[in-house]
């Protein structure tokens, strides 16, 4: 019976020290992770200069081109000639590509079917619209690229949150 009183007992104890336990440790293993909000690293509840978020990257290899990408947009958001260069080569290869894959589009339908619209040579028909697909893709991809001063800012803020993402799990895996 005093075996039993004893366990009880030491019950509520048990809890508590487990419970302060885990508290221990869950504050002393987040310390250490990286948190981006609104342009300002921060770690441990101090903020991080762009320097300290680079040498952290290079420490744990991790994030180098969400962060070239993240400062990219951060400076064509302060550099209007910097923006509209660069969308000015997004918009002249987007155009370019587009303007050839729409040549390829043409050249498909000359060359691959006949006066009732049937498609004759099936292979020159695969290859030409494999191209031209992959044409569009790239004009696509680089009139999607053209930016807005005001979408500077989330493209940045989108490509420095993976970079706090990034640092973190490098964290957490250097910490286990």
């Amino acid at each position: 019976m005093k075996l039993s009183r004893l366990l009880i007992s030491n019950t509520p104890m048990k809890l508590l020290t487990t419970i302060a336990a885990v508290l221990i440790s869950i504050s002393a293993f987040s310390q250490d992770y990286v948190e981006y909000n609104e342009g300002t690293f921060t770690q441990n509840g101090e903020e991080l200069s762009m320097e300290q978020v680079k040498d952290l990257i290079v420490l744990h290899k991790a994030g180098r081109g969400n962060v070239r990408r993240g400062i990219n947009f951060d400076e064509m958001h302060k550099n209007p000639y910097l923006r509209s260069g660069n969308n000015t080569l997004n918009f002249i290869g987007g155009a370019a590509t587009g303007y050839v894959g729409g040549i390829g589009v043409f050249l498909t339908y000359i060359i691959s079917v006949d006066g009732v619209r049937r498609v004759t040579n099936v292979p020159a028909f695969t290859i030409l619209t494999g191209a031209t697909t992959g044409l569009c893709a790239v004009s696509l991809k680089a009139f999607s690229r053209i930016a807005s001063k005001d979408m500077c800012l989330p493209r940045r803020d989108r490509q420095f949150n993976k970079v706090a993402d990034k640092l973190n799990e490098a964290i957490k895996a250097a910490n286990n």
